[in-house]
């Protein structure tokens, strides 16, 4: 992302807005390791947000490197890698959806939805923590049984159908 990094941390030009004294309200998000302040309308309006996101601003904003870097992570073709990418691109911004929906319009939904807030991402991760000890305990407990099972499998199997005799001390 190093060819993005100065995008990230230029600070925005503050202009005016409607409350008057010309602060516009920022949003923290956590991208992967990255924190970013973004404007709140960007984030919560999807007019801005798909204004900003969009075909022209990959054409006109970004750079050739910028482009090729973020190209990185469209999947590669054995033939015509540049065409095929070219075309998702173009899918991608006019708002065809792929098996599941438009990745820019999901994007916009988890920006909006706060899905990238700092505090729900520490929660979200706590939560998915919390969620595998709970499944190791599971796993746990289940062999501990299945353990139980088998010896008493093979108790029988040793000792034939006989009951067992009441051991004394």
């Amino acid at each position: 992302m190093d060819s993005l990094d100065h995008m990230l941390t230029d600070p925005l030009e503050l202009g005016p807005c409607g409350d008057g004294n010309g602060a516009r309200i920022m949003e923290d998000c956590l991208l992967g390791t990255t924190r970013v302040s973004l404007p709140e309308d960007l984030l919560e309006d999807p007019e801005i947000f798909f204004e900003v996101v969009s075909l022209s601003t990959w054409q006109e904003v970004l750079t050739d490197a910028q482009q090729e870097h973020l190209k990185t992570f469209l999947p590669h073709f054995p033939e015509n890698n540049r065409e095929h990418q070219n075309k998702i691109i173009s899918a991608l911004f006019s708002g065809e959806n792929f098996r599941f929906g438009n990745p820019l319009h999901i994007a916009q939904k988890l920006f909006r939805d706060g899905h990238f807030n700092p505090e729900v991402v520490k929660y979200r991760q706590l939560c998915l923590k919390s969620q595998y000890k709970r499944y190791l305990s599971s796993q746990q407990q289940y062999f501990y049984r299945l353990l139980k099972q088998i010896l008493a499998s093979r108790n029988v199997s040793i000792f034939g159908a006989q009951p067992a005799l009441p051991c004394v001390l």
